[in-house]
């Protein structure tokens, strides 16, 4: 059983690759060898390239984003049946975002069509060429059971596995490193319009300070650049229309792995204000440092607090500085903690390789 596992190379992106790294690391150590093969973001040829190494493997898991490969996601339409029907070897598909088609677009009616169109076509495409597809929640599954008409026994869910033994520098020492002090609320990774900083900002006086906006705006892992740009825009006017620089810090440029977890280790809660049918690697990062969050209301959250105490749920976008103040209250937050050592040991990449290596057995 030869098994290749497909990702956008880390010079190009660095959140779906990262992951997948770590997942293949952890899968070979359940005695199951898989190999590596990338393609650069946004760059379909390179993937094109690959296709001859692909066709050794018996059992090829490709991870997916909508438009990860480029050119509005179209060459899946290719390489999928290409693999999947002509050269008949059996993919698995891990779909980290599932976009409904009542999904709210930004942009005109023309463009809100051909996007629901695009989706609808390559949900299809990689429905008829895989043998198993894998969400990390039960609400992307609703959306591809009920909406797409794929069959429930195909999509398993699968929450997204967390990095475990994180090295954590202590809170405190981490906020002095950082230059903070007091509470510190972390909203950290790409700054697009989905991730909601705005709806933090705006209310950054009834949440206080420090409300820590860490962010590169030159990111490779997002298929927009002039959004990024737009958003960052958006978000520095709203600190200065209001006086907020007393609350709100903003650290920009890149960030690099060690000070990525540093942000991490000095923050008190992490702010997830995310807007849409999305799911999140930051709220997975969140638990891997065993710290609490404050989400959206959002099916990916909403259903993780069905099950977990290590996340609170905005109910509406004005409710977050009452959740934030919850959260921080002594017995709360101890309780939250509880709720993310809890996550972290049953969605650790030890168990979860152990469940990949199963789906790829029973495939073999």
């Amino acid at each position: 059983m030869k098994i290749a596992m497909v990702f956008p190379d880390p010079k190009s992106e660095k959140g779906i690759s990262a992951y997948s790294l770590n997942l293949i690391e952890n899968i070979n150590k359940q005695g199951i060898e898989m190999k590596s093969i990338t393609f650069m973001q946004g760059k379909p040829l390179t993937f094109l390239k690959k296709l001859s190494s692909l066709l050794k493997y018996d059992i090829i898991h490709i991870q997916h984003e909508y438009n990860l490969l480029g050119w509005y996601g179209i060459p899946y339409f290719l390489f999928l049946p290409f693999l999947g029907k002509a050269k008949k070897k059996k993919l698995i598909v891990t779909m980290h975002t599932v976009l409904s088609q009542n999904e709210k677009f930004l942009g005109g009616k023309l463009k809100t069509l051909l996007r629901k169109i695009l989706y609808k076509t390559q949900n299809r495409c990689i429905d008829i060429s895989s043998a198993k597809i894998i969400v990390h929640s039960e609400a992307f599954k609703k959306i591809l059971v009920n909406e797409y008409h794929i069959s429930d026994k195909k999509v398993i869910v699968l929450p997204h596995a967390i990095i475990e033994d994180i090295q954590i520098t202590d809170k405190n020492k981490a906020k002095e490193e950082l230059n903070l002090s007091g509470n510190v609320y972390l909203l950290i990774g790409t700054l697009g319009p989905s991730h909601g900083h705005d709806i933090i900002l705006r209310q950054a006086d009834k949440i206080g300070k420090t409300i820590l906006v860490a962010t590169n705006p030159t990111v490779v892992n997002y298929r927009n650049e002039s959004q990024i740009k737009e958003s960052l825009i958006l978000n520095q006017d709203i600190v200065k229309k209001n006086n907020f620089e007393k609350f709100v810090r903003f650290d920009l440029g890149e960030i690099d792995y060690k000070k990525w977890w540093k942000y991490f280790s000095a923050a008190d809660l992490i702010l997830l204000p995310y807007r849409g049918g999305i799911g999140s690697g930051i709220f997975a990062d969140a638990m891997a440092t065993k710290k609490p969050v404050i989400a959206n209301n959002i099916p990916y959250f909403k259903e993780i607090a069905k099950n977990y105490n290590c996340i609170k749920i905005a109910e509406t976008e004005e409710d977050f500085p009452k959740q934030i103040n919850e959260a921080m209250k002594p017995l709360q937050y101890k309780k939250m903690i509880q709720g993310c050592e809890k996550f972290l040991k049953e969605n650790g990449l030890t168990p979860m390789s152990k469940k990949y290596k199963k789906i790829y057995q029973s495939l073999n």
